[in-house]
């Protein structure tokens, strides 16, 4: 099956993604500090080569590749952990299907879009997701400091859309830091997109979702 193809290849760069512990910024961008998302002033964005729209807080900026790196360079001689952030984008790169890459420098969140062979995503196949998701975390926990924990794990079918969604705490308790990654996997009107976005705190993300045209 295409998705099960396509999550091998991306799942272990997914959790890598998550030893790259962020600290909170000292000041929060306002879009943060809402509980009501729906009203906080929001960007579109065109995935050009794929033809879809997205919607981010208007404190995310797009980032090319090239731009995306040297901002970890310039990041890595305060944060070792970076390197392997940087490891993770460049396989990124190199993986099937477009690349998209937004980041907000007011609080250190990234966002990312993948847009991988579509196929319709199945209850079955979103507990293949977490599974594997959660497989490679424990083996990932044993190498590096740093514990994961499930908060939210759900997969929606409403006949047109699929869309499964997990969101993990990530911790490292030495050096007291801790993160949050959102991992979205949608597929709708032919095209499956894999989303992750991570960031020092757990957000409800679904109001700038809704507002996405595939």
């Amino acid at each position: 099956m295409v998705l099960r193809k396509s999550i091998v290849a991306i799942l272990t760069v997914l959790v890598l993604s998550t030893t790259a512990c962020v600290e909170v910024a000292k000041e929060m961008a306002n879009w943060t500090e809402t509980e009501d998302l729906e009203t906080v002033e929001s960007t579109m964005h065109l995935l050009e080569k794929d033809n879809v729209k997205i919607f981010l807080p208007k404190t995310f900026e797009k980032y090319s590749s090239v731009e995306y790196l040297n901002l970890l360079d310039s990041l890595i001689t305060e944060n070792k952990d970076l390197e392997i952030e940087r490891a993770r984008f460049r396989t990124i790169r190199n993986m099937e299907g477009n690349h998209y890459l937004y980041f907000d420098n007011s609080i250190n969140a990234t966002y990312s879009v993948n847009a991988i062979p579509y196929t319709p995503i199945s209850r079955q196949d979103a507990k293949l997701i977490l599974g594997m998701i959660r497989q490679n975390q424990e083996a990932l926990s044993k190498e590096i400091d740093v514990d994961y924990h499930k908060i939210t794990a759900k997969h929606n079918d409403n006949g047109k859309t699929q869309i499964f969604k997990a969101i993990f705490k990530i911790e490292n308790k030495k050096k007291k830091q801790q993160a949050y990654q959102h991992v979205y996997f949608i597929s709708s009107n032919q095209k499956t997109l894999m989303i992750n976005l991570m960031a020092p705190f757990e957000v409800n993300f679904d109001p700038f979702l809704e507002k996405m045209i595939l």
